[in-house]
């Protein structure tokens, strides 16, 4: 199975441009045994991110771009979404019959087309991209007619960048921002450098047998990164005041920690005294927080005073 995955990675390395090859049995291997599975847990973990703001009520149908073998519809399975359709769009033959036997008890009703036309998106229609959206140029024509749109990409710098840049050309087309931003204002991140991007990090229990192919290969997934967005036609209902979300990791120095805190367009950080704090907190990346009024800011920093500052939602 390790040597299925090394063999699928360097083909990506050395053939960037093109499709994955799913006739080869290794491609199916390394899919089956690695690539599905991490795929799955991470779609799993943005969707339950949207979960936490409702983000997927009201929508009947949704069309999967670039399906692969499932890891949309399977996530969506088992966090308890079902919809009255699903489409998906796969250009592989291979692809597509290994999809239809890993979802021969999903929730949703699914179908399988190479493309689809703007006229046949239906009212209610959820448009979704896994790790696809970074290979086109633009969006197609058909999501624009649909009512939402979530993208799951790499936590790399430059494909997370793109993806921030996407969410500023859909607010200016009229789109709002549900998730992971918790306002519509410029990127700070975007706007601050070429060195910051927006990324998320889902924690997740690794089974043993996947550990076990990890043991051959150079790559441990002690936690799932990925970039992702969320948007609708429709805004979000109302907000805790003090909205915000944690956008890095723990930061310690001599007598303080920081973190950097997304709630606008400036580039802000929690921060934590030692001597008003025994130990810093745990707050993993990605999560939504609540700030109380009248924490002090000091240049870029929150000086949180006491634990009633911050309240991590659930």
């Amino acid at each position: 199975m390790a040597a299925a995955v090394k063999t699928l990675s360097d083909f990506y390395l050395k053939h960037p441009e093109k499709s994955t090859p799913w006739s080869e049995s290794w491609t199916k291997i390394a899919y089956l045994s690695y690539y599905f599975p991490l795929n799955w847990w991470r779609a799993s973990g943005v969707i339950g991110r949207g979960q936490q703001f409702n983000f997927f009520d009201g929508f009947e149908h949704y069309v999967d771009f670039g399906s692969g073998l499932g890891s949309v519809s399977g996530a969506f399975d088992a966090k308890g979404l079902s919809f009255k359709s699903g489409l998906c769009i796969e250009r592989s033959n291979e692809a597509i019959a290994l999809h239809q036997k890993l979802a021969e008890r999903s929730l949703t009703p699914l179908s399988w087309t190479t493309q689809v036309e703007p006229a046949a998106i239906r009212p209610k229609t959820l448009a979704v991209f896994s790790y696809s959206a970074t290979e086109l140029e633009s969006l197609p024509e058909w999501v624009e007619h649909c009512e939402g749109l979530m993208i799951i990409e790499p936590s790399t710098r430059d494909d997370s960048r793109k993806l921030q840049s996407l969410r500023a050309k859909l607010l200016s087309r009229g789109w709002h921002v549900w998730g992971p931003c918790t306002h519509s204002k410029e990127c700070p991140l975007l706007m601050s450098g070429e060195k910051d991007w927006c990324h998320d990090r889902i924690i997740w229990t690794q089974p043993d047998w996947l550990k076990s192919v990890e043991s051959f290969l150079p790559i441990k997934n002690g936690t799932l990164p990925c970039s992702w967005l969320m948007m609708r036609k429709t805004p979000l209902a109302a907000k805790p005041d003090g909205l915000a979300r944690i956008t890095g990791d723990l930061l310690e120095f001599k007598g303080y920690a920081k973190q950097l805190v997304c709630r606008g367009p400036a580039r802000e950080f929690l921060s934590w005294q030692k001597k008003n704090f025994k130990t810093y907190p745990e707050i993993a990346r990605g999560e939504l927080v609540v700030l109380s009024d009248g924490i002090p800011m000091k240049g870029q920093e929150l000086r949180v005073r006491e634990s009633q500052d911050l309240q991590i939602m659930d």
